[in-house]
């Protein structure tokens, strides 16, 4: 019995060590479809998402938690005019990460009223111009692009200082094409 405690003694560090390397949040991001990661060890959508604002955020000192910042949906690296749901999903992320570090962060795609329609529920948000409030005011827009291969996609985020257009700090990832390719696929509206 002292036998197998002292050797669990031993062991268990080690496991937790481990383990602490896989899911290490401070671990640098990393694409998810680098074939040197395992497949158990892969990030998907939202972790790489989280793990590039978090790079952003860590280089851009100036960026403090009362800074007024704007998320804007991700482009199409072909056509600027255009995204999809992977570049509207990813907004939405970054959005999400953005208010869960604390940091000042504006919907601009709030409705000025609640729509009410009959079988689909209440919305609040909205890309109708005149549905929508006035423009938050920001002093800098986290933004992006996209583009997609035979195998990948990849994701490239920018926090851009609207005072100047100066490029703060920036991320990029990429991720297997297979785990979006329903996203890219559909058009954002």
């Amino acid at each position: 019995m002292n036998r197998t405690i002292r050797r669990l003694a031993m062991v268990m560090p080690l496991c937790l060590a481990a383990a602490g390397c896989v899911a290490d949040p401070d671990q640098a991001a990393s694409s998810s479809s680098d074939p040197a990661i395992p497949a158990d060890q892969q990030a998907d959508l939202s972790t790489l998402t989280y793990r590039a604002v978090d790079l952003i955020l860590a280089a851009a000192p100036q960026v403090t938690d009362s800074t007024p910042l704007v998320v804007t949906s991700l482009s199409n690296t072909k056509d600027l005019e255009r995204s999809s749901a992977l570049g509207n999903i990813v907004a939405d992320m970054i959005r999400t990460r953005l208010a869960q570090t604390g940091h000042r962060t504006s919907e601009i795609r709030l409705r000025s009223a609640v729509s009410l329609k009959q079988g689909d529920g209440e919305f609040l948000l909205s890309r109708n111009r005149r549905a929508l409030r006035s423009d938050p005011a920001a002093a800098a827009v986290m933004t992006g692009t996209y583009a997609t291969s035979d195998e990948k996609a990849y994701v490239s985020l920018k926090l851009i200082s609207t005072a100047d257009a100066h490029i703060i700090s920036g991320a990029d990832f990429v991720v297997p094409l297979d785990d979006v390719l329903g996203l890219v696929n559909a058009q954002g509206k």
